[in-house]
C-alpha cells in the first residue's frame, strides 16, 4: 500500500465517525563511521521510517504509530482507542495549512552518492590530520556522519505538505600532553562533500589542543571577558529554553512578562531564520504543518517574541509562529546577527581579560528557569590586546540574561552548529572563580 492509499483510507474511517485525522510519515536515512585506536569504532548504514496517525475530536487527540503501511484500519483505531482514554482540558488543534510556505533548498543528495571507501577514508585522513604534532598523545576518535530525512504531512483540513533535508558533519578530539591533559574539539556541519575538509578540520582539532599546553588557572575575581563563539553556542542553550511560550506560559522561564522590554545590550540581535546558507537544520514547515518564518526574537536588546506552537499561541491569543519541532517548541536556526569585528579585533578590543572557548557542565550548572550558571570552563588571558597563555580549572559562573546585558560587542566570525549560528561576543564583566 502507498502513503496515499493509506492516508486517504485513514481519512476515510476518521470522516465516518465524525473525526479529524492526520498522518506524518518520516523516512530517515543515517551513516556514520567512527575512528578510534587507528581502526573503525563504530559503523552505522541504516534508514527507518515511521508513520504517525491522529485523530482530533472536541479538543482531544489520540494518536497511534506504525512502521508499516499495510494496516490502517487497526492504525486507526489504535489511535482511536487512545483519543478515547484522554483526560485533559487542554484543547488541541490540527493546522489547515493555510499561509505562506517558503520555497527553499533543502536537499541536494550528494553524500548518498559518495562511496563508502571515500567516507572511510574521510575519517582516516580526519584522524592522522589531528595526530598534527608529537605533543598530541591521543585522538580519543574522529567521526563522520551524513543524514537525509523525507518528512510527508496531510490532514483532513486541507493539510498536505512534503519536504526532503539532507547534510553531513564531522567532529574530533584531540589531547595533548604537558604536566596534565588539555583536550581541543572542533565541528563542522555541511550541506555538500565540498564543505568537508578532513585535512582542514584535523588541524583545527589539534591546534585548539596544542594551544592549551601550559594552561594555568587565574585569580578568581571580575573579568572583562570574550565568549568565544563555541563557547557562546554553548550557552545559547539556556536561551532555547527561555523563548518557549510553553515554559513561559508553565512559569519556568525568566522572560516571563518581558515582551518589549530591554534583555540584552543595545548590540545584541538574535532571530529565528528558517534558511541560513550555512545551516543543515532548514526547513519549510514544523512538526505541525504551520510555516516557518524569520522573527525577530531580541532586537536590539529588547525581546520581541516568544516562540509557539499551535496550543501555545492560542492560549496568548498569537498567530503560531512554526516551531514546533517533535515534542518540543525550539527556534529553527537561532542565528545571532554578527557585528563587524573580525576575532583579532574583539581580542584588541579586549586589551586585558580572559577569552573563553568552552564550558563544561551546561546540564548540571546551568539553569534555564533562573538562568543562573556556574560552569567550568577553559580558554586564553589576554594582556595588551595580545593571547599571552592559556587557562584552565576556573569556573565562570553569572545569570544569562544578565550576561545579555553586559555584551559591549559582537564579532563577525559566525560559527555553525546544529540550527545555532553565533559570533563571538566581548562581555564587559563576568565572574570568575580560579585560585
Amino acid at each position: 500500500m502507498t502513503f496515499n492509499e493509506f492516508k486517504e483510507k485513514i481519512f476515510s474511517l476518521a470522516k465516518k465517525d465524525g473525526f479529524e485525522a492526520q498522518v506524518e510519515f518520516s523516512e530517515e536515512s543515517e551513516f556514520s563511521i567512527r575512528y578510534a585506536n587507528d581502526d573503525i569504532d563504530q559503523y552505522t548504514d541504516a534508514s527507518k521510517f515511521s508513520v504517525i496517525v491522529k485523530v482530533l475530536k472536541d479538543g482531544k487527540i489520540g494518536n497511534s504509530f506504525t512502521e508499516t503501511l499495510e494496516n490502517p484500519e487497526e492504525t486507526y483505531n489504535e489511535a482511536l482507542s487512545s483519543w478515547k482514554i484522554v483526560d485533559s482540558d487542554e484543547e488541541n488543534f490540527f493546522y489547515d495549512g493555510k499561509g505562506k510556505y517558503l520555497n527553499m533548498e533543502t536537499y541536494y543528495g550528494e553524500f548518498e552518492k559518495v562511496p563508502v571507501k571515500e567516507k572511510i577514508n574521510f575519517v582516516k585522513e580526519l584522524y592522522q590530520s589531528a595526530k598534527c604534532n608529537e605533543k598530541i598523545v591521543m585522538v580519543p576518535y574522529a567521526l563522520f556522519q551524513n543524514f537525509a530525512i523525507n518528512k510527508k504531512l496531510s490532514n483532513t483540513l486541507g493539510l498536505d505538505l512534503e519536504f526532503k533535508s539532507d547534510g553531513a558533519y564531522s567532529f574530533a578530539m584531540a589531547i595533548s600532553q604537558d604536566t596534565s591533559n588539555h583536550s581541543g574539539v572542533w565541528l563542522k556541519v555541511g550541506k555538500k562533500p565540498k564543505d568537508l575538509d578532513p585535512k582542514e578540520i584535523g588541524k583545527k582539532v589539534c591546534d585548539e589542543a596544542l594551544s592549551l599546553l601550559g594552561a594555568q588557572t587565574v585569580n578568581s575575581g571580575k573579568y572583562r571577558v570574550i565568549l568565544r563563539n563555541t563557547a557562546f553556542d554553548d550557552m545559547l542553550g539556556l536561551l532555547r529554553s527561555m523563548i518557549s511560550a510553553e515554559n513561559v506560559q508553565k512559569n519556568m522561564s525568566p522572560l516571563k512578562g518581558k515582551l518589549n522590554e530591554k534583555v540584552g545590550s543595545d548590540v545584541l540581535n538574535i532571530l529565528d531564520v528558517p534558511y541560513h546558507p550555512l545551516s543543515i537544520s532548514n526547513r519549510p514547515f514544523d512538526d505541525e504543518g504551520v510555516p516557518t518564518k524569520e522573527k525577530s526574537i531580541i532586537e536590539n536588546g529588547i525581546l520581541k517574541t516568544y516562540l509557539h506552537n499551535l496550543k501555545t499561541a492560542k492560549k496568548d491569543n498569537v498567530e503560531p509562529t512554526g516551531n514546533a519541532i517533535r515534542s518540543e517548541i525550539s527556534p529553527i536556526n537561532l542565528f545571532v546577527k554578527p557585528g563587524e569585528l573580525s576575532f583579532k579585533e574583539l581580542v584588541e578590543k579586549l586589551e586585558n581579560g580572559l577569552i573563553i572557548i568552552g564550558v563544561d557542565g551546561m546540564h548540571s550548572g546551568a539553569n534555564p528557569i533562573s538562568g543562573n550558571f556556574s560552569l567550568g570552563a577553559r580558554g586564553y588571558k589576554v594582556e595588551n590586546g595580545q593571547i599571552v597563555g592559556a587557562v584552565e580549572q576556573i569556573t565562570i559562573s553569572g545569570n544569562f540574561l544578565e550576561l545579555l546585558k553586559n555584551i559591549e560587542d559582537v564579532g563577525n566570525d559566525l560559527f555553525v552548529t546544529f540550527g545555532t549560528l553565533t559570533p563571538s561576543v566581548l562581555v564587559k564583566e563576568l565572574d570568575v572563580a580560579g585560585k
